[in-house]
Formats: C-alpha cells, structure tokens, sequence
C-alpha cells in the first residue's frame, strides 16, 4: 500500500446477513409456480430458505474474507493486473465452485442428483452473477473509503494538524474489521512493510495503521517519537542501544527486536543523537 491509501474496514456484517437472505429468497422462488405470498404459508418455503441461507451466507462471507486477505497484499492501484486476476480467481472462481458443492450436498439431503435437476441450468448462472456483483460492490466501496480518505487528508487544515499534534495521545489502529484505540505509550516503533504502515507495541504485537509516516510524524509528539529513516518511526523508550555505522550512519537496536537491524540515515543521524542525548 503507498502512503496515500490506506486499509479498508467492511464492517458489513448486517448487510451481508440481509443479502443472504434476499438471495436465498430470489433462488427458491425463481421459477417457482406458486405466488409471493402462496410460498409464504408453504411450509416447505422456509425449510428451504434457511438452507438457502446458510449457503448463501457462507459464499458471501467466503467472498468477504478474500477480498480483506487481498487488500492486506494486493493493492487495487499498486498492483492493478494481479488484483483484478486474483479477485476473478479466488473472489469469484472458489466461491462459484463453492457453490456447487454446497448444492450438491443440498439435492443430496432429498436424495437428488444435482445433474438431474434444473440447477445448473437456471440457479447457478444467477448465483454466479450474484458473486460478481458482491465483487463489484467491495471493489466500489474500497474506492469509495479511499475517496473519503483522500478528501479528510485535503480538508485538514495546518491548525488543525497542529492542535492534534499537541493532544495526540491516542492512534486509532485496524486489527482486521476491527478498529482498536491504541496508546501512543505502548507502541514501541511505527514502520512500514509491504504495502501497510504497522504500529509494533511494547507486548511485540502488531497493529495496521491508515495514516502515512508523514502524518503520523506531525501527530506524535516530537520528543516521544524521532522518525529514523523513511520506513520508521521510533519511540525513546523503546531505544536500548546504539552504535556508529558505515558512512556516517548509525545502527540502532530497539525493543521488541526487529528482523533487521534499523539504521538511521546520514541526513538524520546528527538530529538522531540530539534527540537521544536531550
């Protein structure tokens, strides 16, 4: 993920709980010769929503969970051919083949072949054009969040920022659809990876941030946090020791432990050390 995006929050549980079974109403009655409302007082309408819904639900969130899997490594703009191959194939293929065995299992309770039926003629074109437009509902909405983060990022005025910087003691992270108020006292160094920016707290757990280094540089207090390098952003308190490296820079070793050691760059070492030796 660049700077400019950051990870999207569904939080779509009731909508996909609504869609489910408006989907599993649409299968049941689609080419059903009773009306509305004689299915209504059909006994056998609700015995067969409910497995409908249970089927639908679990291809919907099978669906949900792909898409989140895929926007922590596959970035819609970053890397725009692989994402659009790898949401037709695990957003759209697996849930279709999903489908179908769920199915299967489904006629197979009333002891029926799902060849010998009208499923694959009618019901699963129409479940399968339900998962593309499902995909095509999160693709939207994860440029809609992008739009609103964009536009709250324009709008703030440098007031604004500069208040927020002097109150700051609380940084908003993402744990999956989660959203989690993290003190700016238990993290111990904010780096980026990958596409995403992570905040590493003092217990070495590690928590998904939506601003960009830069922001997070103007909202942490200046004599807390020190940004080493383009990638990191330190806590005092987290800093055990340090020693001089190659070309003027300086290798600094922190806690928790990091998989490589963090070195601060020439053009900030000299600053480096005023901050540690206030």
């Amino acid at each position: 993920m660049t700077a400019q995006h950051k990870p999207v929050g569904y939080n779509d549980l009731y909508l996909r709980i609504i869609i489910s079974l408006i989907a599993a109403h649409i299968i049941v009655s689609f080419g059903a010769k009773e009306s509305f409302f004689q299915l209504l007082i059909a006994w056998y309408y609700y015995r067969d929503l409910f497995l409908s819904f249970i089927i639908a639900f679990l291809l919907i969130s099978e669906v949900y969970l792909v898409t989140v899997k895929l926007d922590k490594h596959f970035d819609w703009l970053g890397e725009t051919a692989k994402r659009i191959g790898l949401q037709l194939l695990f957003g759209l293929g697996l849930p279709s083949i999903t489908a179908f065995f769920l199915a299967t299992a489904y006629f197979g309770i009333f002891g029926y072949n799902i060849f010998n039926t009208y499923y694959l003629q009618f019901d699963f074109p129409v479940i399968v054009l339900m998962l593309l437009l499902l995909n095509i509902y999160y693709l939207a909405f994860y440029f809609y969040k992008q739009w609103r983060f964009s536009e709250s990022r324009l709008t703030l005025s440098p007031v604004q920022a500069d208040n927020e910087k002097k109150t700051k003691e609380v940084i908003v992270v993402q744990e999956g659809s989660h959203k989690i108020p993290l003190p700016i006292e238990n993290i111990s160094y904010i780096y980026h990876d990958g596409f995403y920016n992570f905040a590493r707290t003092n217990g070495s757990e590690s928590f998904v941030i939506p601003q960009s280094l830069d922001e997070l540089q103007q909202l942490l207090p200046d004599r807390q946090f020190f940004r080493v390098n383009r990638q990191t952003l330190v806590n005092f308190a987290a800093c055990e020791h340090f020693r001089q490296s190659q070309f003027g820079k300086i290798e600094l070793i922190v806690s928790p432990a990091t998989k490589e050691p963090i070195i601060v760059s020439q053009k900030r070492a000299r600053q480096f050390k005023e901050w540690i030796e206030r």
